[in-house]
């Protein structure tokens, strides 16, 4: 799978932008910061956030959620949709904008793959059974075997890294966007694949299936010293207590409780 960059366009100037300076004027040089960093999280959740989510991004950027709350709502940077989530216009611009060269980069492959193709179809037609014959098997066989070993190549990748990403887009209903799989391919470099499962799990059990929600399981884990699944399904009751209720659920086939499980509830009596 092609590595996608991990950054996005800012304009160096973009502090004088008038929107901007009437933050600075209200939060100070802190509410530049924070506007930053909820831009980074509206990429790396394919433009959308939950205002339910605030709580969390709170304590993830370790702010006041009033501070949010007030620079999405006051400034006219961000938009709220019928959905109760929140967005930024110029993100997805963006976003689309690099869905539109990843779609060209994938229409691009197709066509080489199918060139290739029909070029070992047009030696096949050419070739007869003259002294010619052995030459052309020659040839045929060294461009299948080319072919061969590409498209082993293209498979081999796709199968050892794939895996957990066609396992996040199941669970999660949809496509992942370019900037969803560079942010799996991280937590792939620091978390073992069967803890990523299982947060992910968790998540979409609590009916929270956003990334900013398992970032936070992933790190709560990591801020305790798990580092198997075994300590964290020994451990972490909270985590287990959610599933086993969401199974009694489903078992009774009542779809009315709804669990707003706290991550960091057991972090205040530390």
């Amino acid at each position: 799978m092609k590595k996608v960059n991990n950054y996005f366009s800012h304009d160096f100037n973009a502090r004088n932008d008038i929107k901007l300076k009437k933050v600075i004027a209200n939060l100070g040089i802190q509410g530049i910061g924070l506007y930053w960093c909820i831009i980074e999280c509206l990429y790396e959740n394919n433009g959308y956030l939950s205002l339910d989510d605030i709580k969390l991004l709170a304590y993830e950027l370790r702010v006041d959620e009033n501070l949010i709350k007030n620079l999405i709502k006051n400034f006219n940077l961000f938009k709220i949709n019928s959905k109760n989530k929140f967005y930024s216009q110029s993100v997805l611009n963006r976003l689309n904008e690099i869905e539109s060269k990843s779609q060209k980069n994938r229409e691009n492959a197709l066509k080489r793959w199918k060139k290739n193709n029909e070029d070992v179809i047009q030696l096949q037609n050419n070739c007869n059974a003259t002294a010619l014959q052995t030459e052309c098997y020659i040839k045929k066989k060294k461009i299948k075997e080319k072919i061969k070993k590409e498209n082993n190549n293209k498979l081999l990748t796709i199968t050892e890294k794939d895996n957990i990403y066609n396992y996040v887009e199941v669970n999660f209903g949809r496509l992942l966007s370019p900037i969803e799989l560079e942010k799996i391919s991280l937590w792939s470099s620091e978390y073992k694949e069967e803890i990523l499962k299982y947060a992910i799990s968790i998540a979409v059990m609590n009916r929270k299936a956003t990334f900013a929600y398992v970032e936070g399981i992933l790190k709560n884990w990591k801020a305790k010293g798990f580092e198997t699944l075994d300590e964290i399904k020994e451990n972490d009751l909270y985590g287990l207590t959610a599933i086993r209720k969401k199974e009694k659920s489903l078992d009774s086939q009542d779809d009315t409780e709804i669990f707003d499980y706290n991550w960091f509830e057991e972090d205040e009596h530390d």
